[in-house]
Order: structure tokens, then C-alpha cells, then sequence
């Protein structure tokens, strides 16, 4: 074996390693299912964990994939702005994401942070409960407005109403065939 395969044998293992692995909270056995949520945007939340302690915010916004939630006022960062048009940047403060398990939401009856379970009402419906108080959690309300508002527009791919109210089949006949009239 010559000095240089010797070189070149850990560089090329090297290489064909993957560059870049998900980080242990990102794993997809790691991510909390969807039905299993318990803070929604919209919740009145308590940090209890983490550099910002003690902070209560209104959740802006729920990033599943990620585990993590932004909180109104709590951990604000920092960011630089790009300039526009030849200007100069500027630097602009704004929330940045928390993990969802350094938060607890208020419970509305007691006012202090509280773990939440799902329970089934008599009707049937699920609805959150405090496990402090006992107390049901309603949905909030910014949930019934949608962030993006449905278009009325009719797009090209659109069927027309008359398209759609027209009769295309008339049933069939004593042998099996479709009636043309």
C-alpha cells in the first residue's frame, strides 16, 4: 500500500458519510402526533421551564413538525434585516419558538399553569380538561377565523355550475343499456 491510498482511504469515508442528521427532537418518533396536541393558537400559556421563566403569553403560532410553539412577548430575539432599494438594514426584535414541553397552559378557573387531558363530554364531543381544577378548557376563538380567507374566484380548473346541475344519466333499460333520452 502506498502513503497516498493511505491518505486517501479515511478522506473517502469521510465523504460518503451523510452531512447532515436530524437532531434527536426532530426524529419522526419524536414528533407529538397531531391528535395528541394540547395547546392550540390562541391558548393563554405560562413558561415554566427554560430561560424564560415565569413569562405568560398568548401562542401566536404552533409549529408541529418541530415540537415548538411562538409565544407573544417571550423569548424575543433579534434579527437583521435586509436593505431595501440601497438603503441600510435595520435589526428587528420579534418572538422566536419555544419547545411545547416549557410550557403549561393557564387553567381559567385557578389562574396558575396546569397540565391538560382530553375527556369526552355526555354528547360525545372531546374537549380539554385542566388537571389542577378539573375545569374544561374552551377552544379558543381565534380558531373559527381561517389565516388564509377562501377565494370565491373561479379559476380556470373550475366546474361551472351548469356543468355540475346537468342530468348525464338517465338510468338504464329492461336490457341493461343506458336510455339515451
Amino acid at each position: 500500500m502506498s502513503a497516498s491510498s493511505n491518505f486517501l482511504i479515511p478522506a473517502m469515508k469521510r465523504l460518503m458519510k451523510p452531512t447532515q442528521k436530524l437532531k434527536p427532537g426532530l426524529l419522526p418518533k419524536n414528533i407529538i402526533p397531531k391528535n395528541k396536541w394540547t395547546i392550540l393558537r390562541g391558548d393563554k400559556v405560562h413558561v415554566v421551564n427554560g430561560h424564560h421563566t415565569g413569562e405568560v403569553g398568548i401562542v401566536q403560532a404552533v409549529i408541529r413538525k418541530q415540537n415548538r410553539i411562538i409565544v407573544e412577548g417571550v423569548n424575543m430575539r433579534k434579527y437583521s434585516k435586509k436593505p431595501e432599494g440601497g438603503g441600510r438594514g435595520t435589526t428587528v426584535t420579534r418572538e422566536a419558538a419555544i419547545h411545547v414541553t416549557n410550557v403549561n397552559l393557564v387553567c381559567p378557573e385557578t389562574g396558575f399553569p396546569t397540565k391538560v387531558s382530553y375527556k369526552f363530554l355526555e354528547d360525545g364531543t372531546r374537549v380539554r380538561v385542566a388537571k389542577r381544577s378539573g375545569a374544561v378548557i374552551p377552544r379558543p376563538e381565534i380558531l373559527t377565523v381561517r389565516r388564509k380567507p377562501r377565494s370565491n374566484l373561479t379559476g380556470p380548473k373550475d366546474t361551472v355550475k351548469e356543468d355540475v346541475e346537468e342530468i348525464t344519466f338517465r338510468g338504464l333499460d329492461e336490457n341493461g343499456y343506458e336510455n339515451p333520452t
